[in-house]
């Protein structure tokens, strides 16, 4: 059943009613509670450089603990064993128990009247996302037409509208607060018998009500009626993950994994390619479909693979790893010249490293006839076009490396990076200059990158984002709708409490963070709330949202 024109109507009016704030956001690279202990005590007793899903999931379904797999190397990655109270009557049947309970891999199961699951960990997805299946999920806070550019931001992650397909959306329901969404279902005709040219689908879950639905169905909607979105990305590649696809495909590739990635040669044997072969002039030669034949076996694994660069450092990390007296092509490749220097090799990301260093006064008669590049193990060697032989593929993307905070968009102070205890790292963005509705600034920060409203861990890091908060207008006060705001900033918190709700004295938190921005829901709540002006006030059935009043230095309740 199609969203309203009336619903539509109700929500402009909700978000009119808004009072409108200053948007403080943030930009980053990267539950049923245990009965036990709340999710904080189980953060601070397991206090590893692990997805943040992962753990809640861990968490959410009575596990103990987050251990490593191989005890004393981080590097394999990490494991937590949950029990299920389902019955199953051998390993097969608790196997696929197992994996229809939890979205990560299964490395152990074990039958009997109750279920054993032990899972690994070895991906990160950023904050904010839900990982399932090697992918990371987010809800998009605003609302928006069909498009399938919805989810694409200036970044790193490179979302996208969320494929739907039956083996993910039983986990859809662990993902807290998804109403209904857009997702991209590539044969529409293959769901619906009345689907016609035009229509989009959308996913309900919380919101199944208003459209006469069971929770987790897909529904057909004109494609200008406003929806939430439901995004996706394939997150970095770990040496975790590579050491476990490694060790379950070994039989199929000989995936070999060292300090800093992966290489996995061609089974069958290529050449470079001549784009012009005309006798009468030089051929033109280029290595680009080398690319496809890394990434076409990259997709068998699910992972991105690219032909391995010549440079020497890559040859020095791998050459023990080259057997059998064979040579493998690289990606670089010569149309003309007598030197090294001549050569050409381009990275996925566009850049070309040199192969040799110094090399430009003299000639070498062998690179002069050469116009492929080879690995063997005891050298480099320059090869003849025609030489036939496999090409190593490789994976480059290990150690979750944290680059630089994304430059600020223009109506940005300069950012704020701050490294957590965890080593994650998180960039701030301050609007001094401009007032936003709740529901727009959040807009606004998923529009730039794939950002949220901003939260913190610490006092450290709140100090250090108070310390930029100057708002430019006459105040002290501001008029906007008939509405007088101090210096409000909204931040990612709403009340009533969602995660991390328990009180060590048995009571229950008003407000939490949202989207995992920060973990600190003590310092959220006991943080001075009046400023000498008002006390939080929670309304039954009514979400509403944290600001930080920088003339009162108080979180304020709206």
């Amino acid at each position: 059943m199609p969203a309203t024109k009336a619903s539509l109507k109700a929500d402009d009016k909700r978000r009119r009613k808004q009072t409108m704030l200053f948007v403080v956001l943030f930009a980053f690279l990267l539950p049923v509670s245990n009965a036990d202990q709340t999710i904080a005590e189980f953060k601070a007793m397991n206090d590893k450089d692990v997805d943040e899903s992962a753990l809640r999931t861990c968490w959410i379904m009575g596990g103990s603990q987050i251990e490593e797999v191989d005890p004393g190397n981080v590097e394999k990655g990490h494991k937590c064993t949950i029990t299920l109270r389902s019955p199953t009557v051998d390993n097969k049947h608790a196997k696929e128990q197992c994996e229809s309970r939890i979205p990560f891999y299964i490395i152990d199961a074990k039958p009997g009247q109750t279920t054993s699951c032990t899972y690994q960990i070895n991906l990160k997805c950023e904050t904010g996302y839900w990982q399932i299946k090697g992918k990371c999920y987010k809800l998009s806070k605003a609302k928006t037409i069909w498009n399938e550019s919805a989810c694409v931001k200036k970044g790193l992650s490179n979302p996208r509208v969320a494929d739907f397909h039956h083996g993910i959306s039983n986990f859809f329901a662990d993902m807290i607060k998804i109403v209904d969404a857009w997702v991209k279902v590539p044969e529409l005709k293959d769901y619906f018998e009345n689907y016609s040219d035009g229509d989009q689908a959308f996913y309900v879950q919380q919101g199944a009500y208003k459209y006469d639905a069971r929770p987790g169905d897909l529904l057909l909607d004109d494609p200008t009626h406003m929806h939430h979105v439901l995004c996706e990305y394939t997150p970095p590649m770990t040496k975790a993950e590579m050491y476990y696809i490694g060790e379950v495909y070994s039989e199929i590739y000989p995936i070999k994994v060292y300090q800093d990635g992966a290489v996995l040669p061609s089974a069958s044997y290529v050449t470079i390619k001549q784009t012009i072969p005309d006798t009468k002039q030089e051929g033109q030669y280029t290595t680009e479909h080398l690319d496809e034949k890394c990434l076409s076996i990259g997709r068998i694994l699910n992972i991105e693979s690219y032909p391995i660069t010549a440079i020497e450092g890559e040859f020095n990390d791998v050459r023990s790893y080259l057997t059998d007296h064979r040579f493998y092509l690289t990606n670089a490749f010569k149309n003309q010249g007598c030197k090294g220097k001549d050569y050409r090799q381009y990275n996925q990301d566009g850049t070309s490293l040199p192969i040799f260093e110094g090399d430009d006064k003299k000639k070498n008669e062998q690179v002069c006839k050469a116009h492929s590049f080879s690995f063997h193990q005891n050298d480099r060697y320059p090869s003849m076009s025609a030489m036939r032989a496999p090409v190593i593929c490789t994976l480059h993307t290990f150690n979750w490396n944290q680059g630089e905070c994304p430059e600020p968009p223009a109506w940005s102070e300069p950012v704020i990076k701050h490294v957590r205890k965890n080593g994650r790292v998180f960039c701030h963005y301050i609007n001094n200059r401009e007032v936003e509705t709740q529901y727009n600034a959040n807009k606004r920060c998923e529009d730039y990158d794939v950002g949220t409203l901003t939260g913190f861990d610490s006092k450290e890091e709140f100090l250090k984002i108070v310390a930029k908060l100057k708002p430019v207008y006459n105040g002290p006060f501001m008029s906007v709708d008939d509405k007088h705001i101090g210096d409000h900033y909204w931040l990612g918190a709403s009340s009533p409490c969602t995660v991390e709700c328990g009180k060590e004295d048995g009571g229950t938190y008003v407000a939490s963070w949202e989207d995992g921005v920060g973990s600190g829901t003590k310092f959220l709540n006991d943080y001075d709330h009046a400023g000498g002006l008002h006390d939080w006030v929670t309304i039954p059935d009514v979400t509403q949202y944290i600001t930080f009043r920088l003339d009162a230095d108080a979180l304020h309740i709206q």
